[in-house]
């Protein structure tokens, strides 16, 4: 009785801590903008969790900003949260790296209790063993090196997978778009050094798996804890990273046996630039043989894992266009009309990247960001221009928000690639589907390389139709930084019949 009564009495102190240090926090912060708080121990939690269950959080997002203007603080629990749409933060967010950290309490890290992409890939690294690592890869990224890709890559495109795809359509067939484009995609992998790896389609079925288990980690981890889907999950993670390190080590074995041939190793391919960048002296030491090993997978995994991004923008722009049959009958038409021969003919493809632009404005596939802002203890603790009295704050952002603000742009709800016209420059840090900066996506000129290619060599062969269920139709899911499809993309597919002038 008497343990019940100490531990009742612990529990009852801390409540009160909690409650006191939410109360004055709420104080101190007072004179920046925020929306009224549902209870001091609960801050936004009821008024997030009813808009997230409606899946309207970026709606939310939208109604605070015009309510409260580009900065605010809103409450999770107890923790304060900033939150900003100012160019001005989102500059210094994004070129700041002495401040801004990659929030490290985000789920990208490991799947219950399977370590997942850890804590130093390309992705969620911090520090200057990141920087390292990402000026190696930009070497493999680089926009100049595209066209050297883009020859690996048609020829792939052209055989290998228009053969896959003419198996599986046949004389017509209505397809998931996403199943079949998460193969694609995931295959170009094996033109960039993974040829050792798993097959495409292993990998995209497993990448599925995995992101459809991360919102759950996250919302229901008790309920999802012993259930045969997380052990499914778990059981991927552990294939895929077993499957990465035996391509790591046939890798440095061949290199291996050029070295002793006495050949200097030349590094073409992606895998190769992944090893080589995890080879990097980081503060003056190297790293053990079996670390390099380990960081190199978590950066295969972070590839495996945003290859998806692509899928899902291809499937997004078909749910636009179903709105939009002019733009997709001009689109096709470019795409048929337009030789592909060459890297030009590819950069020629101007409407078409015009609507992947639009497409990427009003669904980008990173709906918001947060960040971690630590000040030093010299200096005096401001945000946007408000003292905020907190040396570290966790900084949230958004990029859906953004690209819908009638601030930057012109009806911005409206799907209209014509907004794109030769020329136009939008707003700085209004449009940020890649982020921009020091953090901005690396892989983002492969990304639109691709995404053309595959449109081009599918529009030339292929007559695609959606088939949406009316009470059923295509949407993404708000809850999750990254968008994630909540129900499937269903196109008809049938070959494509020339006609005359097409």
């Amino acid at each position: 009785m008497f343990l019940i009564s100490c531990l009742l009495i612990c529990y009852l102190i801390r409540i009160a801590r909690l409650y006191y240090r939410s109360y004055w926090s709420v104080q101190r912060l007072s004179a920046i903008p925020q929306p009224p708080i549902d209870g001091y121990m609960t801050g936004h939690g009821k008024t997030l969790n009813k808009w997230k269950k409606e899946n309207k959080m970026l709606e939310l997002w939208i109604n605070w900003h015009n309510t409260y203007g580009d900065t605010f603080v809103f409450y999770i629990s107890t923790r304060p949260i900033m939150w900003t749409a100012d160019p001005a933060i989102l500059k210094e967010i994004t070129t700041d790296l002495r401040h801004y950290r990659k929030f490290d309490g985000l789920p990208n890290r490991s799947l219950y209790g399977q370590r997942l992409v850890g804590t130093e890939s390309i992705l969620s690294g911090n520090g200057l063993s990141w920087a390292l690592k990402r000026k190696v890869m930009s070497q493999f990224f680089a926009k100049v090196n595209m066209e050297e890709l883009f020859y690996k890559c048609k020829p792939h495109m052209e055989e290998t997978e228009l053969s896959r795809w003419k198996k599986v359509i046949g004389s017509g067939k209505k397809i998931e778009l996403h199943d079949q484009l998460a193969i694609t995609f995931t295959s170009y992998l094996m033109v960039m050094g993974f040829h050792n790896f798993m097959g495409s389609e292993k990998i995209a079925k497993n990448v599925y798996k995995i992101l459809e288990a991360l919102p759950k980690q996250l919302n229901s981890w008790l309920s999802f804890l012993c259930s045969e889907a997380k052990d499914e999950t778990v059981k991927m993670i552990h294939e895929m990273r077993t499957e990465a390190k035996r391509a790591v080590m046939a890798s440095n074995k061949k290199k291996n046996v050029l070295k002793r041939r006495g050949e200097k190793p030349s590094t073409t391919n992606m895998l190769g630039f992944l090893i080589d960048a995890n080879n990097q002296t980081v503060s003056g030491q190297k790293r053990s043989l079996d670390d390099t090993t380990i960081f190199t997978i978590d950066d295969i995994m972070t590839v495996c894992l945003v290859m998806d991004n692509m899928v899902k923008q291809i499937s997004s722009l078909f749910m636009l266009l179903n709105d939009e049959p002019e733009c997709q009958r001009k689109m096709f038409q470019e795409l048929r009309e337009t030789s592909i021969d060459t890297f030009e003919g590819l950069n020629s493809l101007k409407y078409t990247e015009q609507c992947i632009l639009e497409c990427l404005r009003l669904r980008p596939v990173l709906t918001r960001g947060t960040r971690t802002y630590n000040f030093k203890k010299e200096e005096e603790c401001k945000f946007g221009g408000y003292i905020v009295n907190e040396r570290s704050v966790r900084v949230v952002f958004s990029e859906y928000v953004l690209h819908h603000s009638p601030k930057y742009w012109e009806d911005p709800e409206k799907f209209n690639p014509e907004r794109w016209y030769p020329g136009f420059v939008p707003e700085p840090f209004s449009y940020m589907p890649f982020f921009v900066g020091s953090r901005g996506c690396i892989g983002k000129h492969m990304a639109m390389m691709l995404m053309k290619l595959t449109l081009s060599v599918l529009a030339r062969n292929f007559d695609m139709e959606q088939d949406f269920d009316p009470d059923n139709m295509p949407d993404f899911t708000q809850e999750f930084a990254v968008m994630r499809l909540k129900n499937n993309v269903d196109v008809w597919v049938q070959p494509h019949q020339p006609t005359e002038g097409c």
